[in-house]
């Protein structure tokens, strides 16, 4: 009887063993992971890994790059990256749509995608390497790594909409693949990879203590770290120098790697734990420490040249503002000094400090040179205070003692009175908009790209030919080589002055229309009866506003004749150059480049041609 209870309890225990051992089991493959995090597995253990899977030798090796980027690259942990690409390619076999020759770790598609049997819809790499960066940058950025989405990046489907979409492992299912089980194979396929890695350790450990600190003192290697004992068997904690180097050994005894805060000073620790000194280049970007290992910020003096490493400790290259004032600082780190010309643009930086320069300078001794508010040079004529000057546009040198445009300079470079050789009536074009600021309206048809702001000046280049033709003397107010996003070219204001200084006899602005609705055409010309603000004398009289009126009559009517375009009026608008100017103003809308046919017409140069003379005709009938 009682050994009948004993086999009982025998049975009925094995029976209980039986039925917790699938638990526990399923337990510890669901145990979810961050895909940002560290690994104890090292390269050298997975490519055993891998071997033991009958992987092939290329995706054997490919342990290497995984663990060599990951660190760069969202710092995925390089373990799940490596044995999702085992899943994704047979571990190097491949035998799907795509094979070895795609450098494709992980089934990547294009930009565009497509069908998952279309090799087309598959991305090509030009090398390994190319094809484990994308695939370590498309896991961060699922995985919502800093500083993702990135620029510089090999991944065709870095879309700013999966960020952060899947933190963990098992959060890949049903994102990254369609299979709702997708993440929990990867996520079986790393524990799988660390079992093997543990009851390898003691082999691995062999192979890793000759890759880093060759010591028979002190330092211990265990569970994938390095670990310093003191001479009384303690463990050491804090900086210690070994060999002349310095190590930093965290509270837990641990030896610390990459970057680490120090009572308030970032150091950088190499792969083999030494403490880095001097110039250092990290995700493509470079820091300096100094040396006691401590991490450089802010304007500094290396080697006798001047550099400024932001709150990050990154040298900054560009522009920077410090304090009050920008600087300049070349592709090396360097701090510029004197004039340069770093995006089409003319600066200067003072000699002694390098500041960037603002209002008039002298720095030859003998020109004199005037910097906007953004501290590009000033060209061509420029009112400064109560008083109109003219820079060279090549140079930006101050004229002195001569005759620009039938204006007579006098030897402070100030514009002082009318010559008799400007006798003739000076007509204003405007060609609306401008670079890099207000561009105007884009429009897109078949592929073609129409820029109001461009159409706007080629139209005014045309009738500016016209008018000078005709005996009359024209100014822009923007040059066709303006590029840049200079006060005096967006300005609105400038513009109206630029007429109002002159003492222009007609100003006109040349642009181009665009709707909502793709059917909208034709032609209108506005002209405005609002008063002119207080600033421009709160005016205008009522010659202006009469002929203003019949000019935007007769303009729109001539274009009309002369291209067959629909006439859609002349109208009153409160725009600001027709509003503040002093004279008969007028702004033209040639056309809607919205619509299609009317896009097409506005860009041919023979119809532009028609526009500009029913728009040179009626000025030459009226002014």
């Amino acid at each position: 009887m009682q050994i009948a209870k004993k086999t009982i309890s025998f049975f009925l225990g094995v029976a209980i063993m039986v039925s917790i051992i699938p638990t526990i089991s399923v337990q510890a493959i669901s145990e979810d992971i961050n895909i940002i995090s560290s690994t104890e597995v090292t390269a050298a253990q997975a490519k055993k890994w891998a071997k033991s899977k009958g992987a092939s030798s290329a995706f054997v090796n490919l342990a290497d790059l995984f663990w060599k980027y990951a660190k760069y690259h969202g710092n995925i942990n390089p373990g799940i990256a490596y044995v999702q690409s085992a899943k994704e390619t047979k571990y190097g076999n491949f035998g799907g749509v795509i094979d070895q020759s795609y450098y494709n770790t992980c089934g990547l598609k294009t930009s565009s995608g497509g069908g998952n049997y279309d090799p087309n819809a598959h991305q090509r790499f030009n090398s390994w390497d190319e094809g484990v960066q994308a695939h370590l940058d498309h896991l961060a950025l699922y995985a919502g790594a800093e500083g993702y989405p990135r620029k510089d990046t090999y991944d065709p489907r870095h879309f700013y909409s999966i960020k952060g979409k899947a933190i963990t492992v098992n959060s890949l299912s049903g994102k990254w693949a369609p299979s709702s089980t997708y993440g929990q194979e990867v996520n079986k396929l790393y524990v799988d990879l660390l079992n093997y890695s543990k009851s390898n350790l003691s082999e691995s450990n062999t192979n890793n203590s000759t890759e880093s600190i060759k010591s028979s003192i002190g330092w211990k290697y265990k569970w994938g770290n390095w670990y310093y004992y003191k001479s009384d068997g303690k463990l050491a904690t804090g900086w210690i120098k070994y060999d002349n180097k310095w190590y930093y050994l965290y509270s837990s005894g641990v030896m610390a790697k990459g970057w680490i805060d120090v009572s308030g000073k970032w150091y950088y620790l190499s792969s083999s734990g030494a403490m880095q000194t001097g110039w250092l280049k990290y995700n493509y970007k470079w820091y300096y420490l100094n040396s006691d290992g401590s991490m450089e910020i802010g304007l500094s003096s290396i080697n006798n040249k001047k550099y400024f490493f932001d709150s990050s400790g990154a040298m900054k290259i560009g522009w920077a503002k410090i304090g009050w004032h920008w600087y300049y600082f070349n592709n090396d780190g360097c701090m510029l000094k004197g004039w340069i010309k770093p995006d089409g643009k003319w600066y200067y930086l003072y000699s002694g400090s390098g500041a960037m320069a603002i209002g008039w300078v002298n720095p030859d001794g003998q020109n004199s040179y005037y910097l906007n508010n953004d501290g590009s040079m000033a060209t061509g004529w420029k009112t400064i205070g109560a008083d109109i000057y003219y820079f060279n546009p090549t140079s930006g040198a101050m004229a002195k003692d001569t005759i620009i445009d039938g204006w007579k300079i006098d030897s402070s470079g100030k514009r002082v009175e009318k010559t008799n050789s400007g006798s003739k009536k000076l007509i204003v074009i405007d060609p609306g908009h401008n670079f890099g600021g207000n561009d105007g309206a884009y429009a897109t048809h078949d592929g073609t790209v129409y820029v109001e702001r461009d159409l706007n000046m080629q139209l005014s280049l045309i009738l500016k030919s016209k008018l000078e033709a005709n005996g009359y003397e024209v100014m822009m107010t923007r040059k066709e080589t303006d590029r840049e996003t200079l006060e005096s070219v967006q300005s609105l204001t400038n513009r109206v002055n630029m007429a109002n200084d002159f003492n222009a006899d007609f100003f006109i602005s040349i642009h181009h229309n665009a709707s909502k609705s793709s059917e909208s055409n034709g032609v209108e010309t506005y002209y405005s009866s609002n008063k002119q603000d207080f600033k421009f004398g709160y005016g205008p009289s009522e010659y202006k506003l009469k002929l203003s009126k019949d000019m935007s009559i007769a303009i729109n009517n001539s274009i009309v004749s002369k291209t067959g375009a629909y006439n859609r009026g002349a109208k009153d608008a409160n725009f600001f150059v027709c509003r503040n100017t002093n004279m008969p103003s007028v702004l033209v809308e040639a056309g809607f480049i919205t619509n299609f046919e009317e896009a097409k017409k506005c860009a041919d140069f023979t119809y532009k041609n028609k526009t500009a003379d029913g728009i040179a005709e009626a000025i030459a009938n009226e002014i």
